[in-house]
């Protein structure tokens, strides 16, 4: 204290506070992906990803992606997008990838864009991969598969079936019937003629 002052108890002059402290809460992360477009050879397809955290903890922006979906050769990737973290399309593998962050109790939907590739025929099939801190020590030591909720049970990967090929039928311009039409009745005419003489 100042000159000419003094601590009237200088047993105030610390505290002491314990605090208990728990386990690190980890995360619990699960995805949903379905399909939409033309289920066609050369057709546009879109899947929609929804992950969602149920906590306890929050999913932090680890290192490594939180989500990777390699396409199957019968589709070509086109873009990625999320409504937050970063999404990208990898064009040269095949792959999308999402790396970001999911508070608990909360979600991110990733829209995927391809197109169906020439040749490409049955049923195609497709799964994404998920990365998540279950532990909370900040490393992505757990993994999940997507699920198709149109689909009963966990973790079934999400499915489409392309359509048959339509039969190609030509198609004749207003002078092409009018050739056509000639030439049968040329042919008509001939084959009476030679009736007629035979």
């Amino acid at each position: 204290p100042p000159a000419g002052d003094t601590h009237p108890n200088p047993a105030t002059n610390s505290a002491t506070d314990t605090d208990t402290i728990g386990p690190a809460q980890g995360s619990s992360v699960s995805g949903t992906k379905t399909v939409s477009g033309t289920f066609a050879v050369g057709g546009t397809v879109d899947y929609t990803v929804v992950l969602s955290n149920a906590g306890p903890g929050s999913q932090p922006d680890n290192s490594g992606d939180e989500f990777t979906d390699v396409l199957p050769p019968t589709l070509s990737l086109v873009s990625a997008n999320a409504t937050s973290g970063t999404a990208v399309a990898n064009i040269g593998t095949n792959t999308a990838t999402w790396n970001g962050a999911i508070p608990s109790s909360a979600s991110v939907t990733i829209s995927i864009t391809a197109v169906v590739q020439l040749g490409a025929a049955g049923t195609v099939s497709n799964q994404g991969t998920i990365s998540y801190d279950s532990t909370g020590n900040g490393a992505n030591g757990a993994t999940a598969v997507t699920d198709d909720p149109a689909v009963q049970g966990a973790a079934n990967p999400t499915n489409f079936a392309l359509a048959a090929p339509a039969a190609i039928i030509p198609t004749l311009s207003p002078l092409g019937v009018l050739l056509l039409a000639l030439v049968l009745a040329a042919l008509g005419c001939y084959a009476g003629r030679n009736r007629r003489t035979a």
